[in-house]
């Protein structure tokens, strides 16, 4: 009860207006198929960058290769499904199990390294998850992909004949992802991870075990990832490597952030709610003009917001007005007076 007074009061009871309002949207502004594809996609995506800014947020290990636990999550429930005809919901689990146990090995390798080197590495390994599952085409699909039965509406496995039921579950998700990372960033784990990004040799200094906290963000920030893999999949019935592991995914969970403010509690919430919408009404739009022209026009609008504020939307919130003199000021329209921390002490004037 006290967690949820803390949560109430730190976002201002922001958070239950913002899920109502999200809640009640299939009631007056959802009315077409187009739009509640936007929207459930943008919850789903929302989610895996909630993930991530755990890891690069706020502990400043900037990953491009959190499509690996999306994919992994979308590619684990799809396989068991069309191969052994696993029940979905136990495939969401597993999913998310395997996604740990990545997150495990691949930070053993990966978090020693630091800086352009950490997301490189990220990156470049999202890549040969993408190039392995094309490769194996009696498991993965190949560059065909997966695709799931049609079992019509059919609660129990995961299959909805009403679309606004995964709206609904990509919006739970999405509120998880968002508790957790605030769970995050009120504990002990999130004053660490912050230490190590301000600081990595001063946090060790202070006795912060950088490697073990850095590898504990990395496998929480992989299960929300997951997650939303899974989701995606149930909700699209399709998965092929590019939409999984292709440099498009890995990148947008991690400019989502990047635009919204990473680091940020709200960042990765109002990143989504604006790059993922952006992206599928180009998508719709610019479909008659010449192959990549819609991604050309993304990443200007995603390069002009970066310029204006490069910290993301949220810290623009945050921008304080130089604080005048408490005396002294000067009149509207004229210029302020020198700061008095320049005016010399009796000291040095004598």
């Amino acid at each position: 009860m006290n967690t949820v007074r803390r949560f109430l009061r730190s976002t201002g009871g922001l958070g239950i207006v913002v899920l109502v309002l999200v809640a009640s949207l299939p009631l007056w502004f959802i009315q077409t198929n187009f739009v509640l594809s936007v929207a459930t996609l943008t919850l789903i995506f929302m989610a895996a960058s909630l993930g991530w800014n755990v890891i690069s947020g706020f502990g400043g290990q900037i990953s491009f290769g959190h499509s690996i636990f999306f994919g992994l999550g979308a590619y684990t429930t799809a396989i068991l499904q069309v191969h052994y005809h696993l029940n979905a919901y136990l495939g969401v689990l597993l999913g998310v199990v395997v996604a740990v146990v990545l997150a495990v090995l691949l930070g053993a390798v990966t978090l020693r390294l630091r800086g352009i080197y950490f997301s490189l590495a990220t990156f470049a390994l999202t890549l040969v998850f993408a190039i392995l599952t094309g490769h194996y085409e009696g498991f993965t699909g190949g560059e065909v992909g997966l695709t799931l039965p049609l079992l019509g509406d059919a609660p129990g496995e995961f299959s909805f004949e009403n679309k606004v039921t995964f709206y609904w579950i990509a919006m739970i998700l999405a509120a998880l992802a968002f508790v957790a990372t605030w769970l995050v960033l009120r504990s002990r784990l999130g004053l660490q991870l912050r230490a190590i990004q301000a600081d990595q040799e001063a946090a060790q200094a202070s006795g912060v075990l950088a490697f073990r906290v850095k590898l504990t963000g990395l496998v929480i920030s992989a299960v929300p990832a997951a997650l939303a893999g899974s989701v995606y999949m149930q909700y699209v019935g399709f998965i092929d490597p590019d939409s999984a592991f292709g440099a498009t995914v890995a990148t947008q969970i991690a400019v989502i952030a990047f635009v919204g403010g990473a680091g940020k509690l709200w960042g990765p919430v109002v990143g989504a709610v604006i790059l993922v919408p952006l992206q599928q009404l180009l998508n719709s739009s610019l479909s008659a003009y010449p192959a990549g022209f819609n991604l050309v026009v993304y990443a200007l609008v995603v390069l002009v917001i970066l310029w204006i504020e490069p910290r993301g939307i949220m810290s623009m919130r945050f921008r304080r007005r130089r604080a005048r003199p408490p005396t002294g000021a000067a009149p509207p329209g004229e210029p302020d007076p020198e700061p008095a921390a320049a005016v010399p002490s009796s000291r040095e004037a004598g």
